[in-house]
This record gives structure tokens, C-alpha cells and sequence, in this order.
């Protein structure tokens, strides 16, 4: 049985990239994966098909209502499934969350828009969740960077699975520097050790540069 990944989306049609190229593509294809997307605006029901209104106690913007996103919650989404609201507010994503997330037999995105969703709606979910500590113009960017992030961590997803043990964070640090051919070049060659041949001092070299990329580029990593 494949994992199932539900977006709930007021802009379905920014999906049809993801779904058609790279490895999310041939996962959907061969089926490794599904992704269903829903539109709740299918289930507001005044004649407008409004889904958002003006917030109590003024303010910019408009908010998103509780009454059609829940109904298509109700309606399309598996009792199984995990269900994220994608927001600012939320806790952080990370691989670690990532990793949890892909032992599921499936998640549900709920992607935001305008000035975010009525409060009430977070009773309804399962999490709230950020990509990072800034503001985007909707959800549905944050669904595709969690949707890559646990996607390429199922079986059969990623061709050679030994590649995802030395990635960053695998182990809380960043992965080591890679080099190709040219040997040279513009004057910078890659480092005698990785041509030597011997294993356990590219281990170790290899180590080593995660150490201090990860002391250089992400020193709280360290901390943790």
C-alpha cells in the first residue's frame, strides 16, 4: 500500500509541477507514493463559494473560515492520516520531524492563505507546523518542502538508499564537502586524501569536515 499524502489547497494547480518531474513524479507513476489534493473551496456553501471573511476586532486582511475547511477534513481525509496546518506560528520542521512523519501510512497538508486560518481550526488537527521563521504567500510551498523532505525517505523512493545515512542532519551534522572532475579546477584541486584510495582516511577526513562545517555554517547544531 502506497503513503498517501492529502493537501487541502484553495490553489490546486500549483501542484502540477511536483507531480509530474523529478522523483516525486516517478514515485507517483510507480505508485510508491499518492497525492490527492482538495480544493475546499468545494465545500463552502453560499452561492459565492466564499471561504474567508473579516476578522473579529478589525484588522487587515481576511481570515480563513473554520465551517468549509473542516468539512472537507470530514469529508476526503483519512481518519489514519496525520493533519499538519501549515503556518508561521507552528513548531519548526526539521529532518528529525521528517523521519517520524515518513513511519505514518500517510499525511495531510493543510495550506493557508490571505492573513491565515480562524483559530478554532487548530482543534481539528494534529499539528502546526513551520518551515522556517519567515512568511510566505501561502501554505502550498510548505506542503511541497514537507512532501520532498518525507517522500525521499520512504522505500523505493530514492535509488540508492545508503545515500540518506551521510546527508545533513542524518546525525545532527552537515554533510562533508563533495568533489568531481575536473581534479583542478581554476587552480582549486580536490584534496589528496579523497584520491588516495584509502577508506578509513576518507572516513575520517570525511568526519572531520562535518565537524567544522557544521562548527562554521550551524553552531547550534553542535549545542544539540
Amino acid at each position: 500500500m502506497s503513503y498517501r499524502f492529502d493537501v487541502l489547497t484553495l490553489f490546486p494547480a500549483l501542484f502540477d509541477g511536483l507531480r509530474q518531474e523529478s522523483l516525486i513524479g516517478k514515485a507517483l507513476d510507480a505508485q510508491t507514493i499518492a497525492l490527492e489534493l482538495h480544493n475546499w473551496r468545494e465545500f463552502a456553501t453560499d452561492r459565492h463559494s466564499t471561504v474567508d471573511d473579516a476578522p473579529f476586532g478589525g484588522g487587515a486582511g481576511l481570515v480563513l473560515k473554520p465551517d468549509p475547511l473542516v468539512k472537507c477534513l470530514r469529508a476526503v481525509v483519512p481518519a489514519e492520516s496525520r493533519k499538519i496546518l501549515l503556518s508561521p506560528s507552528g513548531r519548526k520542521f526539521d529532518q528529525k520531524l521528517a523521519h517520524e512523519w515518513a513511519q505514518l501510512p500517510g499525511l495531510t497538508l493543510i495550506c493557508g492563505r490571505y492573513e491565515g486560518f480562524d483559530h478554532r481550526i487548530e482543534q481539528h488537527v494534529d499539528d502546526v507546523i513551520s518551515i522556517g521563521d519567515f512568511v510566505l504567500n501561502g501554505g502550498e510551498v510548505a506542503a511541497m518542502v514537507v512532501i520532498e523532505a518525507v517522500a525521499r525517505l520512504l522505500p523505493g523512493v530514492i535509488g540508492n538508499a545508503d545515500s540518506l545515512a551521510e546527508e545533513s542532519f542524518a546525525d545532527g551534522l552537515l554533510e562533508y564537502p563533495q568533489f568531481t572532475r575536473p581534479r583542478d579546477f581554476e587552480g582549486q584541486t580536490v584534496p589528496d586524501v579523497l584520491l588516495s584510495g584509502n577508506h578509513a582516511a576518507i572516513a575520517k577526513w570525511r568526519l572531520a569536515q562535518r565537524v567544522a562545517r557544521t562548527r562554521e555554517m550551524r553552531p547550534e547544531l553542535l549545542k544539540d
